[in-house]
């Protein structure tokens, strides 16, 4: 829907939208009842239309930041874009319960029907399609007697158990034990399988509006003073952190996750009142009585709840390197890291306006989720050529100043006189250079 959204202002052009789910809003109609933005909501969603009232949370996990959209807002937001902009367009045509076969081929899921579409451009989102608790496999055997739900029953459940273990150290993990110790749950009684520890991004380095521009712009001018400094991976990461823009939940355990996952500095004080963390691997059987782990047994109460949260998102679209261009062919991808809304809005407006296909593949080398602190590097290299591509074209850079999935866009809102955000400006211009030059010798001394 991010890349229809230019599709539908910058051209002419009629559009199919084939979508498995009944109903429009992908993988939130899935997302458990607490799920609730990492980001701020003013960088979401599709350019044309905002997401949320753009306020300051006043309480909560999330306090002296931007609002972070529920899922059921999320929902109604896309429910409402589709039927309000997209549909009322009289140029898209929407297709819920439909599965696309190949060479122009739809299957309605219910009736089995089939039919060919004749397209000019095939457009395939499936590479940033994400994996969530309610419908993924779990990678685990789960014993007779077992309780094991995803977090969409959490609600539902909580009360009724003395013990919980939440399976998963990523943000899913985070979000359902946040919830739990915010609405009371004893964190004493709270368990954590953890098989990696992950870096987070501390969510105060990524807020939008000039308000925060020294926030998040010195951030990103910290991190990348960093990179051109660092004279290898281990010194990068404790300087970032030192900084303030990494978090890790125990700074005696070296993280070697880096799924980009987004907290606020309470919510990392809350995951610290978990009872017990278990870092000895993977699940692989939970048993009454046990929980069987990569590397231990590990003896467990027998009236427990298990809550799982293994599933790992976008980890399918990790080292993809699949042009975005090709002939008859989009596919989206990242091209700016951890932003695939942006990125899927920028990708639109090239295809309405860049009809130059070298110039095309030089503004988007896919940046790719990433697994750990190298592939986060690796996608930077990527990210910088993108982004200077994208500020040597007129037309891109114009749109991107407009833009408003694009938190960059507040740099030219610096008030003339504003030494103090100039000089921000300035560190992250003399940053850049020297950071992509260390990048390779950083990578190749992993």
């Amino acid at each position: 829907m991010a890349f229809v959204d230019p599709i539908l202002a910058e051209t002419e052009a009629s559009v199919v939208m084939v979508d498995r789910r009944a109903v429009p809003g992908g993988h939130w109609n899935d997302a458990y009842p607490f799920v609730r933005l990492h980001q701020p909501a003013a960088s979401y969603g599709v350019t044309s239309k905002p997401l949320g009232r753009n306020r300051i949370e006043a309480s909560g996990l999330n306090a002296g930041l931007h609002e972070l959209s529920s899922g059921v807002e999320i929902i109604k937001y896309y429910h409402d874009l589709m039927e309000e902009v997209f549909l009322a367009s009289g140029r898209v045509t929407y297709r819920p319960l439909t599965e696309y076969v190949g060479d122009g081929e739809v299957v309605a899921l219910l009736s089995g029907t089939s039919q060919i579409i004749e397209y000019q451009t095939l457009v395939d989102a499936t590479l940033l399609t994400t994996a969530i608790p309610s419908t993924h496999q779990p990678n685990f055997d789960v014993g007779p007697g077992v309780t094991c739900v995803p977090p969409n029953r959490l609600p539902h459940l909580a009360a009724q158990y003395r013990r919980i273990t939440v399976l998963g150290g990523g943000k899913t993990g985070v979000d359902a034990l946040t919830w739990l110790l915010s609405n009371g749950y004893p964190g004493e009684a709270l368990s954590w399988v953890v098989p990696r520890d992950a870096w987070f991004f501390n969510r105060a380095s990524f807020e939008v509006g000039i308000d925060f521009l020294e926030a998040t712009f010195g951030s990103l001018a910290d991190e990348y003073e960093a990179i051109a400094s660092a004279s290898n991976i281990e010194d990068l990461c404790l300087e970032i952190e030192q900084s303030g823009r990494w978090l890790r939940v125990d700074h005696d355990v070296w993280p070697t996750m880096f799924h980009a996952a987004t907290i606020s500095q309470r919510e990392l004080e809350t995951l610290r009142r978990v009872g017990n963390i278990h870092r000895e691997g993977r699940v692989q059987r939970l048993e009454v009585g046990e929980m069987v782990l990569d590397n231990a047994t590990v003896p467990t109460a027998t009236d427990i709840l298990y809550v799982d949260c293994t599933a790992s998102a976008l980890a399918h679209n990790v080292g993809d390197r699949s042009p975005v261009f090709s002939p008859g062919r989009i596919n989206l991808q990242m091209v700016r890291q951890f932003q695939p809304c942006f990125s899927s809005a920028l990708i639109g407006f090239i295809e309405a306006n860049i009809d130059d296909e070298a110039a095309r593949g030089h503004m988007t080398a896919p940046t790719p989720m990433t697994d750990t602190v190298e592939d986060c590097l690796q996608g930077r290299i990527n990210g910088i050529h993108n982004q200077s591509s994208w500020g040597s074209n007129k037309a891109v850079a114009q749109w991107m100043g407009r833009c408003r999935l694009d938190p960059g866009n507040v740099l030219h809102q610096i008030p003339r006189g504003d030494t103090a955000k100039m000089a921000i400006l300035g560190r992250l211009l003399e940053a850049i250079p020297p950071a992509l030059d260390n990048l390779p010798r950083l990578l190749a001394n992993r």
